[in-house]
């Protein structure tokens, strides 16, 4: 089994697809409109990474406790996704210079894998993780 697609609601469809695109290479492939419901949505896509992003002409703020990592991480409920990199370092980095907002410094899993939170422009959790290798999840 593999996850077939991760969805978030956004603000701003053309910002969000921007961000995505040029931070970890994501590409749309697909974009459509649902008028009745006053909704945008595009897939966006890199590698077998699928996210679908919604936008609704009516949409709804994030709540003030799911901006902060430690608040949302006690709410029952999806917390985040996570991307797993090859070189987390060289992401760190790059992401540090960008205009991303880091959410945490580089820690340290107890099992030696390192990670770091960031956040895309409408407050969403983003984990950005070393990738795996030798089974040390």
């Amino acid at each position: 089994m593999k996850i077939g697609h991760i969805a978030l609601s956004v603000s701003n469809i053309d910002r969000s697809t921007g961000f995505y695109r040029k931070n970890f290479g994501f590409k749309c492939s697909q974009k459509y409109w649902l008028k009745s419901l006053g909704l945008k949505i595009c897939i966006i896509k890199k590698d077998n990474v699928a996210l679908e992003l919604f936008e609704f002409k009516k949409h709804k703020p994030l709540p003030k406790y799911r901006k902060n990592l430690e608040s949302d991480l006690v709410t029952l409920g999806t917390k985040h996704f996570a991307f797993a990199v090859e070189d987390i370092e060289r992401t760190y980095k790059k992401l540090k210079k960008s205009s991303v907002r880091l959410m945490t410094d580089m820690r340290v899993f107890e099992n030696s894998l390192k990670f770091f939170f960031i956040k895309d422009p409408d407050g969403i959790l983003v984990e950005i993780m070393e990738e795996e290798t030798g089974g040390r999840l």
